[in-house]
């Protein structure tokens, strides 16, 4: 966690609370706060489990190298000892159950590597704002997410409300700083490695959105600029692997090539520079499946996965065409090699840690 004073003592109760045989628990908080009343809260919160017998521990570093990944690669060397580590951001609320109904599915099958669940949102109703990310996210992890999983296709880690096997990190180096997201770079080497990954769509775990704009917009900027940085460090990688030559193909140029990259470019172009045109100049024509029909099938499909999304639709896609400018700013730093996606802004995490 970093500076997240309103939350940073829930999620350390809910940790504790998790239903687990005590002597097989280990919670371990990873607190690279630099906000005294912030750290203090941790500590009194700390104490207090401490005091109930639990095995808890805070973490923290003298400087913030490699920012989230710094700190699991760092809270990973004193785990390994056990044997899967559950991980949530600061800002997520598990259920006590949550162990219950993901490590079995570890136990069972040891070619699994990471186990994801769903996400689901405390404050989706608070403004448009937040009501227009639901709709994003729930098309994401209902449709997106379960889609490449059920197909078997790579589907990779959110960062948090997940289980890994510690074998499974180790094997494959460990988490990496290399990129904006730590999650999707250890879910591709995983996948290139050989393990599998499952995602529970009937297992939940509540998280609060961010409820500015301005937040908003810095963890667009890092979510479009990792991947573009994941695909430009791991496509050889992923071409020596030893991956059939169609899941190759599939990964580098569908996956990230347009998924991940051109999507944003087609998507900004043409919302924010064909559409604006065709409005106001006569010379500039596009057809009306184009211009209308087709937009309005993808955005009421999209909002098919939150109930009564539909009738969000109109600043849904507002939202979604001020945030395609803040993506392609995104791609084309990351492609131009500017830097511009330091993960200043990134949570880092409470592990769970269970033999």
């Amino acid at each position: 966690m970093f500076n997240e004073r309103a939350v940073c003592q829930a999620i350390i109760d809910a940790a504790c609370e998790l239903r687990w045989p005590a002597q097989r628990l280990k919670i371990q908080v990873l607190d690279d706060s630099t906000d005294r009343i912030t750290r203090e809260l941790v500590d009194d919160k700390l104490m207090e489990w401490l005091e109930h017998g639990f095995d808890i521990e805070v973490l923290r570093r003298t400087n913030r190298a490699g920012y989230k990944a710094g700190a699991l690669k760092e809270g990973l060397q004193r785990l390994q000892d056990f044997d899967f580590v559950a991980i949530f951001d600061a800002d997520f609320k598990p259920d006590s159950d949550f162990l219950i109904k993901t490590i079995p599915h570890l136990m069972l099958n040891l070619h699994l590597g990471f186990v994801q669940t769903r996400w689901t949102f405390t404050n989706a109703d608070e403004s448009y704002l937040t009501k227009a990310q639901e709709i994003s996210l729930n098309y994401h992890c209902k449709c997106e997410q379960y889609a490449h999983f059920s197909s078997g296709t790579f589907f990779n880690f959110n960062g948090t409300a997940g289980v890994w096997r510690v074998h499974t990190i180790m094997n494959v180096g460990g988490w990496n700083s290399r990129t904006t997201v730590e999650d999707m770079d250890l879910s591709l080497r995983a996948f290139l490695a050989g393990w599998k990954g499952v995602y529970l769509r009937d297992v939940t775990c509540l998280n609060e959105l961010p409820a500015s704009f301005f937040a908003y917009r810095k963890q667009q900027h890092r979510w479009t600029c990792g991947p573009v940085q994941l695909w430009r460090k791991a496509a050889v990688d992923i071409w020596a692997s030893s991956l059939p030559l169609f899941s190759k193909m599939d990964l580098i140029i569908c996956y990230f090539g347009i998924r991940k990259f051109a999507t944003h470019w087609v998507s900004a172009g043409f919302f924010c520079g064909l559409v604006p045109l065709s409005v106001f100049t006569p010379e500039v024509s596009v057809p009306l499946w184009a211009l209308v029909h087709i937009p309005v099938l993808v955005t009421l499909t999209t909002a098919a996965f939150t109930p009564r999304g539909w009738i969000h639709c109109i600043h849904f896609v507002l939202f979604e065409n001020a945030m395609g400018l803040v993506r392609l700013g995104a791609v084309i730093a990351v492609s131009l090699m500017l830097d511009d996606a330091s993960p200043d802004a990134t949570v880092s995490g409470l592990h769970t840690v269970l033999t």
